[in-house]
């Protein structure tokens, strides 16, 4: 049953497993609803999950003192100004203790674009599974977990292009 859901959301004859393992992301064998939250976006802003829902999420959690987690950004960055006019966003998740002060200098030394949300006590952790940092989650336009990456990633390279590319195309 879960093979026929990834069949048809991938529509591809070899089935969305082999999709996401060609982009270096691991697949959701039970693929499932994104646990919902609220949290304060670096404007203090309040944002749910559920208002991107319609788009394809990338949903990295990150920290400010996690070098591989800096590592990955710019192709993040890269990655959300290449595909941030679709239907697509990339949510940033940062767990630093210390709140809003070390997170938005990074952010704005950087010049990273995409948003970035806050969770100084990490209360998202748990919901999703996410034993260390840097973690990503691929989430589908109806708000399923279709696949996860455990360490950074080069979220520029073409496999990953063309998977947006297909989820993008689902309804």
């Amino acid at each position: 049953m879960v093979f026929l859901a990834i069949f048809f959301l991938f529509g591809s004859s070899s089935g969305g497993d082999e999709l996401l393992l060609k982009a270096g992301i691991q697949p959701i064998k039970a693929v499932k609803s994104a646990p919902d939250f609220r949290l304060d976006r670096l404007n203090s802003k309040k944002v749910e999950l559920r208002e991107f829902r319609g788009k394809v999420v990338l949903l990295n959690f990150w920290a400010t003192w996690c070098g591989p987690c800096k590592e990955e950004m710019p192709s993040m960055e890269a990655l959300y100004q290449l595909y941030k006019e679709k239907d697509f966003t990339l949510v940033a998740i940062s767990v630093d203790y210390e709140g809003v002060r070390p997170v938005k200098e990074f952010i704005e030394k950087q010049r990273y674009t995409f948003p970035v949300l806050l969770d100084p006590n990490s209360e998202t952790l748990d919901p999703f599974g996410v034993k260390g940092i840097p973690t990503t989650f691929v989430i589908d336009k109806k708000g399923r977990i279709v696949g996860r990456v455990v360490g950074p990633k080069d979220w520029k390279k073409p496999e990953v292009l063309s998977l947006l590319d297909k989820l993008l195309l689902e309804k």
